[in-house]
């Protein structure tokens, strides 16, 4: 299988129906279809469409040569990149950010997956870096991997030496975002990677989806050494790419059980009866909420470790398929990548056996700090009670006062209207009398 494109881009409308694979194995005419379904989503307008590709030069005398990343914006670039004739070629299709679409138009995606002969499966992973409002699939791993025999694709060769193959997948790892929100410095990313090889052409050609900067600049450099990135021995760049990508899940583990031990302090040292002193741990009920969202991004977490154990044993069983019948070179690079591929598988399982005991101890520690709130409660709806009955006690205290002073206010009610009538009647007859002694002693 070779990427050079005698035709260029012959049938580019079509793909993948182009390639003339087996019915057998692809629908072709319904993946082409699919492609223009999901092209709003995953794709952008021509006029955006800017993506990557390694440029390699000439080795120098010390068996080094110089790569670069170039950007490519047009069809005539395009061509241009494929008729260098490069034994190895790279393309980058990156998003601008995680959730939006490659930055790629469908015109020259088929163009370029026409030259490279893309297998038509990668497309399920291709659709994973499209445009998102909410995250979507984020439990999803691709991967296949496919040896061909090339007398049947009209490339008979002499001693056997006639085999290809292709490999494509999609592997999640964590990285830190650098932005100010959310307070979780790390977030999950993936990389979507597809290589295929021709041993009759002896080339080779890769697709790498939204690669860090760090992981492309690790290639740039990787292709600087033309030994060992020679066609034939390029499979093990597959193990370089998990390693290099995974490096972060010590720092995002060691971050997430400090997050776990302050909550845990919270369970194990909060006083049953609320902080007696100045500086006492305080447990609120906002722990509890706080616990189970972290216990919930463990799960997310765990289950990416899962996917990723279960792809670098897939990509190891292919790897034993390929280490059948090499010559004995090819022979120790394939060991040498099912070494890396191991060291890889061990990081993963001990950074999932990290999060499987969080999650564990996080049931403990859940039910404990729930069960000294509700003591609390019980104890503050005891004291509640209390004081709810000496409030109760003093309004029956109080009413009694009242029906006492009610009392009196009536007696004093009856004095007075007492005063009142002997006013009444007295008040005058001593005006009369006064009045009838002074008119008598004028007289």
């Amino acid at each position: 299988m070779s990427h050079t494109c005698p035709d260029e881009f012959d049938g580019w409308e079509i793909y993948p129906q182009n390639l003339h694979l087996h019915s057998l194995d692809v629908d072709d005419a319904r993946i082409a279809r699919r492609i223009s379904h999901f092209s709003k989503e995953v794709f952008v307008d021509k006029v955006e469409s800017d993506f990557g590709y390694m440029e390699l030069d000439d080795q120098d005398q010390d068996g080094l040569r110089e790569a670069q990343l170039v950007r490519i914006n047009t069809s005539e670039k395009l061509s241009a990149a494929f008729k260098r004739g490069q034994n190895s070629s790279s393309f980058f299709l990156n998003q601008s950010y995680t959730w939006s679409r490659l930055q790629i138009c469908e015109e020259h995606f088929r163009k370029l997956f026409t030259c490279l002969k893309v297998h038509p499966d990668f497309l399920d992973i291709v659709q994973v870096f499209g445009e998102k409002v909410r995250p979507l699939e984020e439990s999803f791993n691709g991967f296949f991997s496919n040896c061909f025999d090339q007398n049947t694709r009209g490339n008979p060769t002499s001693n056997g030496q006639n085999t290809g193959y292709n490999i494509g997948y999609n592997i999640k790892y964590v990285a830190r975002h650098g932005r100010k929100a959310p307070r979780d410095p790390f977030s999950v990313r993936e990389v979507g990677v597809y290589q295929e090889y021709s041993s009759v052409t002896q080339k080779s050609s890769w697709v790498f989806l939204q690669a860090s900067e760090q992981l492309q600049e690790q290639l740039r450099r990787t292709f600087q050494s033309v030994d060992d990135t020679s066609p034939p021995y390029q499979f093990i760049i597959h193990s370089m790419i998990l390693l290099r990508v995974s490096e972060d899940w010590r720092d995002y583990l060691n971050y997430l059980e400090e997050e776990f031990s302050m909550l845990v302090d919270r369970g194990f040292y909060a006083n049953v009866k609320g902080p007696q002193f100045e500086g006492d741990v305080e447990a609120h009920y906002l722990d509890i909420r706080n616990l189970q969202i972290l216990t919930d991004k463990l799960q997310r977490l765990r289950q990416i470790l899962s996917l990723n154990i279960r792809l670098c044993n897939q990509m190891k069983d292919s790897m034993a398929s390929t280490r059948m019948g090499s010559p004995e070179d090819l022979s120790i690079r394939v060991d040498r990548t099912q070494a890396k591929l191991d060291k890889f598988l061990y990081d993963q399982q001990t950074s999932l056996d990290r999060i499987q005991t969080l999650v564990l101890r996080s049931t403990g520690i859940g039910q404990l700090v729930m069960s000294l709130l509700e003591i609390r409660a019980a104890e503050a709806s005891k004291q509640m009670n209390v004081e709810m009955q000496k409030l109760t006690e003093q309004g029956v205290n109080e009413n009694k006062l009242m029906k006492r002073l009610t009392e009196k206010s009536t007696q004093d009610t009856k004095s007075m209207m007492i005063i009142a009538l002997i006013s009444a009647i007295f008040l005058p007859a001593t005006f009369f009398a006064l009045n009838f002694i002074t008119d008598t002693f004028w007289i």
